[in-house]
């Protein structure tokens, strides 16, 4: 375009939602993944679920008699599945809140239109 107002004001616009888009959307997309990693990280190590996964045959206390068995298998299972289900909670959460960041600007563009 010439060096008119009117390029001007375009590349300015241009150069404003292209600025709008890396920062809303990419760093937006960072700062939220990076928080769920972090959450996800820190809940695991609460719940123990690669723990218990890892240790399922292993009674608890390395006591290897058959009550220990009998009382760690059952424990480890639960404490597997509540563990899974924290973390898929905590998975579809995250996963409605980064679907209703990414919806939000054309939810404002078309309220206003």
């Amino acid at each position: 375009m010439e060096q008119t107002l009117l390029g001007y004001f375009f590349q300015k616009l241009g150069f404003y939602i292209l600025d709008f888009v890396k920062t809303y959307f990419i760093g937006g997309h960072r700062l939220l993944l990076k928080t769920y990693q972090n959450l996800f990280t820190k809940l695991e190590h609460k719940v123990g679920l690669i723990i218990n996964i890892r240790y399922f045959l292993i009674p608890l206390w390395q006591e290897y008699s058959l009550p220990a068995y009998l009382l760690s298998i059952p424990y480890r299972i639960i404490k597997i599945i509540f563990g899974g289900i924290v973390l898929i909670l905590l998975t579809l959460a995250f996963g409605a809140v980064y679907v209703c960041w990414l919806c939000l600007p054309f939810y404002l563009i078309f309220k206003t239109i």
